[in-house]
């Protein structure tokens, strides 16, 4: 049975990892103060929260938000989570951006979608350009395409009907005020 302050904690990472779109899990051991604190501004300029947690209490918020496709492995050593609650993209990016700078904090793994990532798919989610928004809009944009060149073929006949019979009836009037 957990304790009361164990119970609050867990409570508030449950609320957390339901309103986070991923949820990175960083090794921060061996970091000092000095970088610790660094590291947690660069993740407010991210808009990234980001919080020391205990594997356990958030392996128990993982089982409560039914995310039964999250490996439990990850679970171990020294934890630190980043919660990115808008943009996916932005905050893999934040995240990696300081991990390859850092010496000492090791990428471990991500939850995102309830499921969880390797390091390396975290990676390539960082590399995506432009974020969340861009990559919407560049898959807008493959799929308005054909579709826009579908539709001006379909209409083409049609539109060119009516331009021939305009331009018969122009011809008709035409003739017909001249005499």
């Amino acid at each position: 049975m957990p304790t009361q302050a164990k119970a609050g904690k867990i409570e508030e990472l449950t609320d957390k990892l339901s309103r986070a779109s991923i949820a990175i899990l960083v090794q921060t051991q061996g970091l000092s103060v000095k970088d610790m604190n660094d590291l947690r501004k660069k993740m407010r300029a991210a808009k990234v929260e980001f919080q020391i947690a205990k594997n356990t209490l958030l392996r128990i918020a993982t089982e409560r938000n039914k995310m039964a496709a999250v490996d439990k492995k990850i679970f171990n050593g020294q934890t630190a989570v980043a919660f990115g609650y808008e943009d996916e993209v932005a905050a893999a990016k934040a995240v990696t951006d300081y991990i390859s700078t850092s010496k000492v904090a090791v990428l471990k793994s991500a939850i995102l979608g309830g499921r969880s990532l390797t390091p390396q798919e975290i990676e390539g989610i960082s590399k995506i350009k432009g974020g969340k928004d861009q990559a919407k809009a560049e898959v807008v944009g493959t799929l308005q395409g054909p579709l826009a060149n579908t539709y001006g073929l379909l209409t083409a006949p049609l539109r060119d009907l009516c331009y021939v019979l305009q331009a018969h009836s122009e011809q008709l009037n035409s003739g017909t005020t001249a005499e």
